[in-house]
């Protein structure tokens, strides 16, 4: 049965509740506000979502399980409330010797405050891998909201069971087409010199 997952890991460690697999590197859905300050939301595919102590949040919006992870192979949508800024890392090709470029929200660090670590693959261009820092707030609210019909129970000690998890990776697939509207014979044909569709397709 298809049913949205929230958990609340505020209390937690980020990233060692929203980590990768050995085998498998997440994809990261960014989004590059003028001010990152406040709420900042991103996503992710093929992510491992460790869930041995949030059972009791789990149970409560009725979902079982018995293992400690669980493997999302859709979307997870996270939510960080509190932000003061950020810290990103682009690395093109090989992470140790690729070109790496990057981009910073200001922030002041202060005691109490949190930082909430992960990457993966970027997924607007091909070859970048992404690494995120956020800063938040010592009362922030961090959640990871998810279908359970895109997840799977993976025992991260088990061969079977990783097997079974990867079997459902989804493999985000970039483009090299310029799209419709780049291209000048379809554009012309559909605006024509306007900004107005004309005719459908």
């Amino acid at each position: 049965m298809k049913m949205k997952l929230t958990l609340d890991i505020s209390n937690k460690e980020f990233d060692s509740i929203l980590g990768a697999d050995m085998e498998v590197t997440p994809t990261v859905f960014l989004n590059f506000p003028s001010d990152i300050r406040g709420v900042y939301e991103f996503e992710m595919t093929n992510a491992i979502v460790n869930i041995y102590d949030l059972n009791e949040q789990i149970e409560k919006q009725g979902v079982q399980t018995e293992d400690d992870s669980l493997f999302v192979f859709g979307k997870i949508k996270v939510r960080i409330e509190g932000v003061k800024g950020a810290d990103f890392e682009f690395v093109e090709g090989n992470s140790h010797t690729g070109r790496k470029q990057y981009h910073t929200w200001p922030y002041t660090i202060n005691k109490g405050d949190v930082v909430c670590m992960c990457g993966g693959k970027l997924s607007f261009l091909s070859g970048y891998y992404a690494s995120v820092i956020v800063v938040a707030e010592g009362k922030q609210k961090i959640t990871l909201t998810f279908d359970t019909d895109e997840a799977v129970p993976i025992d991260i000690f088990n061969k079977d069971s990783i097997a079974q998890a990867h079997s459902k990776v989804i493999e985000y697939a970039h483009t090299s087409s310029p799209g419709k509207l780049f291209d000048f014979n379809f554009f012309q044909d559909h605006l024509s010199t306007g900004r107005e569709v004309i005719k459908s397709e």
